[in-house]
């Protein structure tokens, strides 16, 4: 994978970055089940179908939130702790103006919307990481 990073560069496309498939779960899910998936998938973040499409966007970090604070990972579902103010990027978006919309939402995860707003992917700051960070600075 690494051969294939060096020749991506920040004003390619976010198609050649983002990773497929991408994990979804419903919205009644318990979180300890969300967590299973979250493990048995190796992801940390998951998107939230509803009967009309993607509703929202979990990740590691909320189940975390939620243990913190004294929640129930049984009797909270995923729709108690998922974000629906998704930030979505589009497949003509560069990963360099991703970037700057994850920098702007303080957000780890964008999901990338195709052809007729479909999910076609994800992008995680780690994989922006790995392609900013050989770029040259001047």
């Amino acid at each position: 994978m690494t051969a294939m990073i060096d020749s991506i560069r920040p004003d390619d496309s976010v198609v050649r970055l983002m990773r497929t498939p991408v994990a979804s779960v419903g919205t009644d899910l318990s979180v300890r089940e969300l967590a299973e998936e979250l493990m048995a998938d190796e992801v940390g973040v998951v998107l939230v179908d509803g009967p009309h499409g993607t509703v929202g966007i979990v990740s590691e970090r909320d189940v975390v939130v939620l243990v913190a604070t004294g929640g129930d990972l049984d009797s909270t579902q995923v729709h108690d702790v998922m974000t629906t103010d998704i930030v979505w990027a589009d497949v003509e978006d560069t990963i360099r103006s991703v970037s700057a919309r994850m920098r702007g939402a303080g957000i780890r995860h964008v999901p990338v919307r195709g052809a007729e707003g479909r999910v076609a992917g994800i992008v995680s700051a780690r994989d922006i990481l790995t392609v900013l960070a050989d770029e040259p600075r001047g």
